[in-house]
């Protein structure tokens, strides 16, 4: 009997899912193949949609994707990748919690693992921008948006109402624009429910270091977009960036200090820490790659997407980090990975090339297809049928169609969607003989022991040994978080035990800002 191939695609964005429909299209029953992809959520999200969440053309459900429902016979892992060993065709995930790690090995790997926001290089930005990566990050900064207004309609002191009714967006790429104009377009809209505001006191602010916006769009495009943005009261500084920024200012790289309540940022792009501990040169933060998306070195191992560096048969350069680009590569990995099994020659990647959109608002696009330049509502409408096309059901279609214009005629300006997390500091409790961590399994969180006692205990000699017993007051677990995120012993409760746990993320977030708690836990004898 044949052994089965399997395929294993890491990451659940764009390039990655289109790895997986078409393996799940093309393959045969003779193929005898398994294809698991892992995602840290069971959606496909689509950025492209998400700043018309902000001023409520859409909503969340419409740019979500169910993974289980477009890839049906998947085997899909919704869980953290841990680490990625792409010579022996490896990956180790987990929930972020204790004692789930999972191994997952396969005879292909596409790595698909996306990009993340990186804001080290601008001080204060990390700490107060308002991102704009997650579903979650446009519901957010909606709901700051209607914030700032309900707090500067009531607000005495004139500078800090200023500060309130001031929103600055640093970048003028696609999402500056996109996420500028429809934050611009609901705020001035919302003002009829806020008589005490005047439009005159709200400033919108849009930054780039760049001299132009749009830069893969033609100077012409480019030009009317910036006009637009001007005509409808959007302030464009460019060829100056952010410097830093504080709680209630951001200063750009001309010394320039805007006083403002929000900082939005959709720049600061940055490689995957799981790319950057892979044993590989990168190239300008990508995995080098052969024109069949094959990472060279690697049997079996491609990368797709933000995350590879695949070079254009005519040019050598390597292709963009754009949507239809992770599309194209994302199938012909598939492709070439079919084309492996059946012992059949490679081809080369070729991402379709229709053309650029950008939608400004409900009325208002630009679009560069095929050589032919529109703007307004004509471009408006090819933007959307555009991202009709790319929907993967009539269902889908359908329902976004249907929503884009039931919105124009009843547009929702003002109904904020509250959300926030609960329980960070999660209360938990274990019966005696319960083991709480063991030793050499993935650490997920920190504990301070409320009541009862435990023992902490390390294998020797094919045994446990006791090190010591901890008590109400004490706490433990900070070694692996600090560490290699491996547990170095077993906590077993002796009593009925009853403790508060933090969630790593939580806790790292402690240690790196609060350097008094780092020392001290840094201190602690080895035995802790």
């Amino acid at each position: 009997m044949t052994q089965r191939r399997r395929v294993l695609i890491l990451g659940g964005g764009h390039a990655g899912v289109r790895a997986a429909r078409m393996l799940l299209k093309q393959r045969r029953p003779a193929d005898q193949l398994d294809i698991t992809l892992v995602s840290r959520e069971n959606v496909e999200v689509w950025h492209g949609l998400m700043p018309q969440i902000v001023s409520g053309v859409l909503q969340a459900q419409h740019v979500l994707i169910p993974l289980r429902e477009i890839l049906p016979g998947v085997t899909i892992y919704t869980r953290e990748i841990e680490s990625i060993d792409p010579v022996h065709r490896r990956a180790v995930l987990s929930l972020g919690g204790e004692s789930d790690e999972v191994t997952l090995e396969a005879d292909y790997v596409v790595i698909a693992v996306g990009s993340v926001t990186d804001l080290s290089r601008f001080p204060g930005l990390t700490e107060h921008a308002l991102q704009t990566k997650t579903i979650g990050d446009f519901i957010h900064l909606r709901n700051h948006l209607i914030e700032m207004l309900e707090a500067a309609s009531v607000t005495t002191d004139p500078a800090e109402r200023q500060r309130r009714l001031t929103f600055v967006v640093a970048g003028a790429g696609y999402a500056g624009v996109e996420i500028a104009s429809e934050a611009n377009e609901f705020l001035r809209a919302s003002l009829r429910s806020y008589p005490m505001i005047s439009p005159s006191e709200l400033r919108l602010i849009t930054v780039d270091i760049l001299s132009r916006v749009l830069p893969t769009f033609s100077d012409r495009l480019a030009d009317r977009v910036v006009e637009r943005m001007r005509h409808r009261g959007i302030e464009l500084r460019l060829g100056v960036g952010v410097k830093e920024a504080t709680a209630s200012a951001v200063v750009l790289t001309d010394g320039t200090r805007i006083e403002t309540r929000s900082i939005v940022a959709t720049v600061g792009i940055g490689t995957n820490p799981l790319v950057r501990t892979l044993p590989v040169e990168l190239q300008r933060g990508r995995i080098p790659c052969d024109p069949f998306c094959r990472v060279p070195g690697w049997s079996g191992v491609y990368a797709v997407g933000d995350n590879a560096a695949v070079p254009d048969p005519g040019s050598g350069q390597p292709f963009g980090a754009m949507v239809m680009v992770a599309f194209g590569e994302g199938e012909q990995a598939a492709r070439n990975i079919l084309a492996d099994l059946r012992g059949q020659p490679p081809e080369p990647c070729h991402p379709a090339r229709f053309g650029e959109v950008a939608l400004l608002s409900r009325r208002y696009g630009v679009a560069q297809v095929r050589g032919v330049a529109l703007h307004g509502w004509p471009a408006s409408l090819v933007s959307r049928a555009l991202f009709l096309s790319f929907m993967p059901t009539w269902r889908r279609r359908l329902a976004l169609m249907l929503h884009w214009m039931g919105t124009a005629v009843l547009p929702d300006n003002l109904t904020p969607l509250p959300i926030g997390r609960s329980n960070t500091v999660v209360p938990m409790r274990f019966g005696a003989g319960e083991s709480i961590v063991r030793e050499g399994e993935l650490s997920g969180r920190f504990y301070i022991i409320t009541a009862g006692e435990v023992e902490v205990l390390q294998h020797v000699d094919g045994g446990e040994r006791p090190i010591r017993r901890l008590h109400a007051g004490d706490y433990f677990g900070e070694l692996a978080l600090l560490g290699d995120r491996r547990r170095t012993a077993t906590v077993r409760a002796v009593t009925d035990t009853s403790v508060l746990s933090i969630a790593r993320q939580d806790f790292t977030a402690l240690v790196e800002h609060l350097p008094a708690l780092h020392d001290a836990l840094e201190r602690l004898p080895p035995v802790r």
